[in-house]
């Protein structure tokens, strides 16, 4: 013996199974806005890291280049019987401002 529905009944069925069934993604599936407030904030700090690290990267080689300019006037004011101190203290600063710009490069940004 089969028993027919009225459509209505089986549309309401239809209608009450739909609204029981999850919507869209599960609740610890679904994104956190928190969680994209802090990965944008986490961005936006590292860039700020990486474009802090460029400039002291940049000041640094503007140093170099500047000892350098120094370093070479001071020889070319020397002559081959006067060898002065200040010519090896120079040479020091540029050697320690390369040596910072060789590990900060090492380091990536």
């Amino acid at each position: 013996m089969s028993v027919l529905l009225p459509p209505i009944l089986v549309l309401a069925l239809v209608v009450a199974t739909l609204s029981l069934a999850p919507t869209g993604l599960p609740a610890q599936e679904r994104p956190d806005p928190a969680d994209e407030i802090h990965h944008d904030t986490r961005a936006r700090m590292e860039k700020e890291r990486r474009d802090g690290e460029w400039k002291k990267l940049k000041d640094d080689s503007d140093k170099l280049v500047q000892a350098a300019n120094d370093l070479k006037d001071m020889i070319e004011k020397s002559n081959k019987d006067t060898f002065s101190v200040s010519i090896v203290k120079k040479t020091e600063e540029v050697e320690r401002i390369l040596r910072d710009i060789k590990r900060r490069a090492k380091g990536g940004f």
